[in-house]
């Protein structure tokens, strides 16, 4: 809620503690019915002249003189700010984001996006080129109406505060990323974000490498710190530049190009208990590539170069290098979903 808004907001509820008291002052010192009192505190705050529904005592006179002075201001006041909002377009904005709202509490298996900044719009871009659900939280305006025009879902909002997630339905969510330049606030995102959805997917962003087991600890699945990931990926592109720009070209979300998908064996699925021989992936999948399988080890997981005798198990997660056709021969087939 930006500052004329609330304005607006704290000035109808002046002219609702208005309405009480003119209402009691009325009904206790001249003895009026309530309906009656009601009705002369309306008619004296909106000025509108009406004769008094009965003689007045002197002590009424005066908060009859107090009422109207304050109806003045507020209404007055009131009146300028909801022209302001309406001259400036502010309205129309407010419907619209109440609108957004509803529909993002609908929304399931989407992503939260915490900071909309520098990292952050790298990321919505990367969302919005793979055409993944995002709704995007940030307390700053202009970053937001960046990201809205973009073509993001926004919430407004400080998303360290439990309100704020809720309203971009994290109980639902499939994953978060908290993206905001402070470690701390980071920590206190993920903290809450697990409080309310104990399957969700957070990513995590860190400055300070002392800030990774907290982030962890908080319940975040992955930490990043931008300034090492930067520099590993310098490095590589010194060291093995052919390997980065396969790498690249596999991680665009181009649909006629080679890209990497990944496949995880569930209790029921077909691959479980099955060799990659036994499956016959690249016939079915019309060529995919099977790069590698990463399997769970207690608490973490090991990356299993892939035979034709390697037997998946439940948990079990397959990198896949394909494009979109062999990805939908495997749709097709049942063995991966959309």
């Amino acid at each position: 809620m930006n500052s004329r808004t609330r304005n607006v907001s704290l000035l109808i509820l002046a002219a609702l503690f208005l309405l009480a008291v003119g209402t009691t002052g009325y009904h206790l010192l001249e003895g009026w019915a309530l309906d009656e009192a009601f009705y002369m505190t309306v008619i004296t705050m909106s000025t509108v002249g009406f004769s008094e529904v009965h003689p007045l005592s002197a002590t009424g006179r005066m908060l009859t003189v107090g009422l109207i002075f304050s109806g003045i201001g507020v209404i007055g006041i009131a009146a300028t700010s909801l022209t302001a909002m309406l001259v400036s377009g502010e309205i129309r904005q407010l419907l619209r984001d109440r609108r957004m709202e509803r529909k993002i509490q609908r929304m399931n298996g989407h992503t939260i996006l915490c900071g909309y900044g520098r990292i952050g719009r790298e990321i919505a871009r990367e969302f919005l080129r793979g055409h993944h659900p995002l709704v995007v939280v940030d307390s700053s305006r202009a970053s937001l109406a960046d990201a809205r025009e973009a073509g993001h879902m926004v919430i407004e909002g400080d998303a360290t505060e439990e309100e704020v997630l809720l309203r971009a339905n994290v109980a639902h969510a499939k994953g978060l990323v908290a993206a905001l330049p402070r470690d701390s606030d980071n920590v206190y995102i993920t903290l809450t974000a697990r409080e309310y959805n104990r399957e969700l997917q957070i990513a995590a962003r860190s400055l300070d490498p002392g800030s990774e087991h907290r982030l962890l600890k908080a319940g975040a699945n992955r930490v990043v710190n931008p300034y090492v990931i930067g520099g590993k990926r310098l490095a590589a592109v010194m060291l093995h530049p052919e390997i980065m720009d396969f790498l690249d070209l596999s991680m665009q979300q181009d649909p006629e190009g080679f890209s990497l998908r990944h496949l995880t064996v569930g209790s029921g699925s077909k691959l479980k208990d099955r060799t990659l021989a036994e499956l016959d992936l690249r016939r079915i999948g019309r060529g995919v590539m099977v790069l590698g399988i990463s399997r769970p080890t207690g608490t973490e997981r090991t990356m299993v170069i892939p035979t034709a005798d390697t037997a998946l198990a439940q948990n079990d997660t397959l990198i896949l290098l394909g494009n979109q056709s062999t990805y939908q021969a495997l749709e097709a087939e049942g063995i991966v979903s959309r």
